[in-house]
């Protein structure tokens, strides 16, 4: 188990900068009041910093559960109050950025008020499919976009809160680290999964998935609950999944009925270097939603 905290500052630190809003429309700035801080922890790599002074602090974080070239993003603060739950929302990371429009879930942070929550949001020059049945080695944050990072710019119905965190390559690469570390922790080997030739290939995936669909918990069916869980499972030499886990993103409550289908996933295991089986994991995030 890993508990270490590391504190460092990338990109310009504009901390005595306020939160700027213009009565033309134009977004609200809201400029760093900490360094970033990555937070090494048992079960998630978190990239933590504030915006904002006083009564106006906010903060933004990327979180991931396992290597991956997308991360789950929080950002929490009053600038955010108008925000709401799955309205159509545009995410920029510089200026010319298309932009991704997604509709990501609102909720409530203690300290800083309302939050947003996007559970995966790509943080690549490329983004790859997620399955993609040809991927090699181990999937991570793409530095080199990172460096091209200038602010995580949110804007939903005509409202724009911009985060000036300036380039993220330095703070992607320790993120890097800490999935890599990951690895090592649940019993794998890190150097075959960086060198591996085929990652886990999951066979009866849409038949799992219909069932887990089919199953979503009763009491959070009419609770109206949602959720981001992230599911890991650990993958055999012979393809049969030995262990699974979740680990809940947005909520401690709801019982995902995962991990028992689980038990009954097919997966052609992951090759190594020289194209031989070997013990490997498989990852994704679960999101659970009620109607619009």
């Amino acid at each position: 188990m890993r508990f270490k905290l590391a504190s460092f500052a990338a990109g310009a630190v504009l901390a005595s900068m306020p939160a700027v809003a213009s009565a033309t429309g134009d977004p609200v700035v809201l400029a760093p009041s900490s360094p970033w801080n990555v937070d090494f922890a048992p079960t998630k790599c978190r990239l933590a910093r504030t915006f904002g002074e006083g009564e106006n602090r906010h903060i933004l974080f990327f979180e991931q559960f396992y290597p991956d070239e997308r991360a789950g993003l929080t950002v929490a603060g009053p600038e955010l109050s108008r925000f709401r739950s799955r309205a159509r929302t545009t995410l920029r990371f510089f200026e010319g950025h298309d932009g991704h429009r997604t509709e990501p879930f609102a909720g409530d942070m203690e300290i800083y008020g309302k939050a947003v929550i996007y559970a995966n949001v790509d943080l690549a020059e490329e983004a790859g499919e997620e399955d993609d049945p040809d991927a090699t080695g181990v999937a991570q944050l793409d530095t080199e976009f990172g460096k091209r990072i200038e602010f995580v710019s949110l804007e939903q119905r005509g409202r724009e809160v911009h985060f000036q965190t300036g380039p993220l390559d330095e703070a992607f690469a320790v993120l890097n680290t800490c999935t890599q570390d990951m690895i090592s922790d649940w019993g794998l080997d890190v150097e075959q999964h960086l060198a591996a030739t085929r990652r886990p290939q999951w066979n009866n995936e849409l038949a799992i998935a219909r069932r887990l669909q089919a199953q979503y918990p009763s009491d959070a069916l009419r609770q109206g609950e949602q959720a981001i869980l992230r599911m890991r499972v650990i993958v055999g030499v012979d393809g049969k999944v030995e262990k699974c886990q979740i680990d809940a993103a947005t909520t401690n409550d709801l019982d995902s009925p995962a991990c028992r289908e689980m038990e009954k996933a097919e997966f052609e295991p992951a090759l190594d270097s020289e194209g031989q089986p070997f013990r490997s994991y498989y990852a994704a995030s679960i999101i659970y939603r009620v109607g619009r």
